[in-house]
């Protein structure tokens, strides 16, 4: 029975630290498989408990420090997304009105999703202006009807 509840512990730690990806319930659940084995093989409490505890922290101290550091290594690409904002640009899909209402404009030659700075639509080929940027999708704001608001950059 007591295997069991190890073997438990392991998979509830190994799904957490599949949905936080930080690193901090990989090693107890290596631990709690070490003393599930342990329970399995007729250890007692105390000695499942000593061994979970000696393969956490042994885990811990001989990978977390080299996987940290393999990961810093990844080179981290740069975005030049914020260069669109304060840029015109022409709605190419209807952005509809209210909360979470969202079209597509196209700014130069990239087409982005994107959302009323107002919650307000704004139709099809209206020329509008990128406010900021939300996450992956632009907010924008509707222009003036001058002429020069009709052109896109």
């Amino acid at each position: 029975m007591a295997a069991l509840a190890w073997f438990v512990a392991a998979l509830v730690l190994a799904g957490l630290e599949m949905l936080t990806l930080s690193l901090v319930a990989a090693y107890p659940a290596v631990g709690a498989l070490a003393a599930g084995i342990t329970a399995l093989l007729g250890g007692n409490v105390a000695t499942q408990v000593i061994v979970f505890a000696a393969v956490t922290i042994g885990a811990l101290l001989l990978t977390r420090r080299p996987l940290l550091r393999m990961m810093r290594r990844t080179p981290s690409i740069p975005s030049n997304a914020t260069n669109v904002v304060g840029r015109r640009a022409v709605v190419v899909i209807a952005i509809g009105a209210g909360p979470g209402q969202r079209g597509q404009v196209r700014v130069g030659t990239e087409y982005w999703s994107a959302h009323s700075e107002r919650e307000q639509p704004i139709a099809e080929g209206t020329t509008v202006e990128v406010a900021r940027i939300d996450g992956v999708a632009l907010v924008m704001r509707p222009v003036g009807d001058e002429p020069a608001a009709r052109q896109t950059t």
